[in-house]
């Protein structure tokens, strides 16, 4: 879902064309608003001489930032506790504007610089799964048998003062006591959580809300992005891709032992594909991973989920990297449609992992994906 700023009433088509160059060129800018600890807005930053916004799909803080900030426009930010919220501002032709927010930022580690008379402020921040990241748990946390796991998830959060959540609803419950051990991090036992029925990492979206919802395998989601080299298009000449298949294995194992000790569950996933290139037969030999797992909700899930390590193993061979012109509505798991006639022979679908926008006017979109295809 890509949240955008739209008050007079833009067609999807009249945005896309602004966009993409449609009237010969196109004008942009940016603003930063000043945030309070609960997302209000409380202001905007004038002096942000530059900045630049990252997103990471298997980094443990998905989505960061940099902020190179005069020091002279410091005096009314609160580094402990306020944030930074960046926007992508598209001007349109008859004079109005669409509006994308790029993420809510938590500052940390800001660094002085001096330039000649000139001193500014280098601040680096991040989402909100800082907080996760850095809190652990200090007292005791039981989760008794029968608790939904969302609810569990849900309890969690609140523990380190994370209430902005949107986390798919599910009737699955645990099955066994349990309690989690002090000094373990939040984000952690959420994630372990999550894990056991079958749903994707918590990220942080645009607008600082906390997501998870179950994992759909990448070439079953929706395009989301698309972009198509050639004439007037907004993506760069550069390209390069890589193959890696070295090593990938071709059986994958999980087993899960539940905290009772008294039941095992097994799940095993075999490439026998003959058109894969690491496939048993192709190789002549089985090259396994294998994982113990302390919880899993279900046989089911324990399916699900070997077949999830399977498929990402086995797709993860294909990567590449191209640059475009600045690009709002990219948060996690984007399936980018990617038509490059010089480059591929038919278009092809690809799961964006990683990207990083320069914001200025003439700034350039990084981007990183991996090949949606079964090996």
């Amino acid at each position: 879902m890509s949240y955008y700023y739209n008050p007079r009433g833009y067609s999807e088509k009249e945005i896309d064309e602004a966009l993409h160059f449609k009237h010969g060129s196109r004008r942009i800018s940016f603003r930063y608003d000043l945030l309070d600890r609960y997302d209000s807005k409380i202001g905007e930053i004038d002096g942000i001489e530059e900045a630049s916004v990252s997103y990471g799909e298997f980094n443990m803080i998905k989505r960061s930032a940099v902020f190179l900030l005069n020091e002279y426009n410091q005096s009314n930010i609160n580094f402990l506790h306020e944030q930074i919220q960046p926007w992508y501002i598209l001007h349109m032709p008859d004079g109005g504007a669409v509006e994308w927010p790029l993420g809510v930022f938590m500052l940390e580690s800001p660094e002085k610089e001096i330039m000649g008379k000139r001193m500014r402020r280098n601040i680096g921040a991040y989402d909100k799964g800082l907080i996760l990241d850095a809190d652990k748990i200090v007292n005791r946390h039981f989760i008794p048998a029968g608790t939904n796991y969302v609810a569990a998830v849900i309890k969690l959060l609140s523990i380190s003062g994370v209430n902005r959540v949107n986390i798919t609803a599910i009737d699955t419950t645990i099955k066994n006591d349990r309690e989690l051990p002090i000094g373990m991090k939040i984000k952690e036992a959420i994630n372990n959580l999550l894990a056991e029925i079958n749903y994707k990492s918590l990220s942080v979206d645009e607008v600082g809300v906390c997501h998870s919802a179950p994992y759909v395998e990448p070439a079953q989601r929706p395009i989301s992005q698309r972009y198509i080299a050639g004439r007037d298009s907004i993506v760069l000449q550069e390209l390069s891709e890589s193959l890696d298949i070295a090593g990938h294995p071709n059986v994958f194992v999980r087993i899960a032992r539940n905290l009772d000790q008294d039941s095992e569950l097994v799940s095993v996933v075999y490439n026998n594909n003959l058109s894969s290139p690491t496939s048993i037969p192709n190789r002549g030999r089985q090259i396994v991973d294998f994982e113990e797992i302390e919880n899993i909700s279900s046989q089911g899930a324990l399916n699900m989920y070997t077949r999830r390590i399977a498929i990402n193993a086995m797709s993860a061979y294909s990567h590449i990297k191209f640059d475009s012109a600045l690009m709002p509505g990219h948060g996690s798991s984007e399936t980018l449609y990617l038509d490059f006639p010089q480059f591929f022979d038919a278009p092809r679908l690809y799961s964006e992992t990683n990207w990083d926008m320069d914001l200025s006017f003439d700034g350039v979109m990084s981007h990183k994906a991996r090949r949606v295809v079964s090996l």
